[in-house]
């Protein structure tokens, strides 16, 4: 598994509209045709893995009613499993997580 694959599931994992909250597998397979079935579901359930841990972590460590925890508490605590994941995918999903914690 390299940094950069592993960001592009990731990234894939939180595409909104007609793939949100779909199974990764079919459009990873597309790009990297040499995946296993088993990797891909790997790599599947490895990113929801991550986005429960993430909105799990927001969930439970509001700052207040009006505000979420700061980005960079929800950087550390990230960074600390999954040191791999770019700052662009950091931010994306601290900011979903906030959202799904609105819902």
């Amino acid at each position: 598994m390299t940094n950069e694959l592993l960001n592009h599931a990731l990234s894939l994992s939180m595409e909104f509209g007609e793939n949100w909250l779909v199974d990764i597998d079919l459009r990873l397979k597309s790009m990297y045709p040499a995946l296993s079935k088993a990797e891909l579901r790997d790599y599947d359930n490895l990113c929801k893995e991550i986005n429960r841990a993430a909105q799990n972590f927001i969930s439970k460590n509001p700052k207040n009613d009006t505000q979420f925890i700061d980005f960079s508490a929800f950087e550390k605590f990230i960074k600390l499993k999954y040191e791999w994941i770019n700052e662009e995918n950091l931010s994306k999903l601290y900011s979903q997580s906030c959202y799904y914690a609105l819902k």
